[in-house]
């Protein structure tokens, strides 16, 4: 039987600044997993694990979608 996935709901962290560091982090590794990717020196499965621990950092609903500018799709 198929794991059911569990909904990610955001949530406010309790020490920004740490979060913020952590955000920050995230986002360095993320560029940088992305320009080795377009090097062909990490796989997509390898930059995807670097996007999904940014996105889970991010304040945002996934299954809504957003645009370029943070306004919502839908």
């Amino acid at each position: 039987m198929a794991k059911k996935k569990a909904k990610r709901k955001w949530k406010e962290p309790e020490d920004k600044s740490r979060w913020l560091q952590d955000l920050i982090e995230a986002g360095e590794s993320a560029v940088k997993g992305y320009e080795k990717y377009l090097l062909d020196e990490i796989n997509y499965n390898d930059l995807a694990k670097i996007m999904k621990a940014l996105s889970e950092l991010l304040p945002m609903d996934i299954r809504k979608g957003y645009d370029v500018d943070g306004t919502s799709k839908g």
